[in-house]
Order: structure tokens, then C-alpha cells, then sequence
């Protein structure tokens, strides 16, 4: 299956930020200093937005936040429409939200290996 995160009501797309580690499209981003971007390891820190391409470290990224519908193969576990998203401690990923954990997304729905969500952050 393809790597993406697909754009189907656009948000807005930040693109000023270098990450400071290799970074997948899809995993979830924290601003770890002045327009320093880093995946979110730990689902209890709120993240600034997903990874809208795969990036290396040092360069620029493009990051979807502040909202927007969104689809991608990219997430982990077992996700139900409805519920609500936050990054995966392992992956920097969507999974289903636990206990004490900040919301990234809404699951709108799961088909055939493909979530469709709505960016809360």
C-alpha cells in the first residue's frame, strides 16, 4: 500500500519548519523549538499537526493543522468512526485515543485499510 495522507477539505498547511529527525507522512509533529518540528513520542504532549509528505532531517516540512478532512493509509490499531484519534507513543502515528491523552482527529470512517478523519489540531 502506498504511504499518504490524502487532502479532501483542506485545512491549513504550515511550511516554515525543518524537522529535526527523519519523519513519515502521517506522524504526528511537535514544535520543538523556533520552527523546529519533531514526531510526537508521547501522546499525553498535544502535537501541532501531521506530516503532510515524508521529510528528512534538516529540511523543510509540510505539516497539515488547524483542521481539514483528511484520508490516509498511515495509522495504527483498531480505529472505529466516531471515535477519537491521538499519536501513537511508537509510530508518531493516529491510533485510537487513551486515557490522558490529547486529541488529534476524529475518525470519520475506516474502509478497506483507509481512515478518513477530521484534523482537530
Amino acid at each position: 500500500m502506498a504511504l499518504y495522507v490524502e487532502t479532501k477539505a483542506p485545512g491549513f498547511r504550515f511550511g516554515l519548519g525543518t524537522i529535526s529527525a527523519d519523519g513519515v507522512v502521517g506522524q504526528c509533529v511537535v514544535l520543538s523549538g523556533n520552527n523546529i518540528l519533531t514526531v510526537n513520542d508521547d501522546p499525553a504532549v498535544r502535537s501541532f499537526g501531521i506530516l503532510a509528505a515524508s521529510a528528512l532531517a534538516g529540511v523543510l516540512c509540510a505539516v497539515h493543522c488547524m483542521g481539514g478532512i483528511y484520508e490516509t493509509d498511515q495509522y495504527t490499531g483498531e480505529i472505529a468512526a466516531g471515535g477519537l484519534l491521538a499519536c501513537d507513543a511508537g509510530t508518531g502515528l493516529l491510533r485510537a485515543i487513551g486515557e490522558a491523552e490529547f486529541e488529534v482527529a476524529e475518525a470519520i470512517s475506516v474502509v478497506s485499510g483507509v481512515l478518513r478523519f477530521k484534523l482537530l489540531v
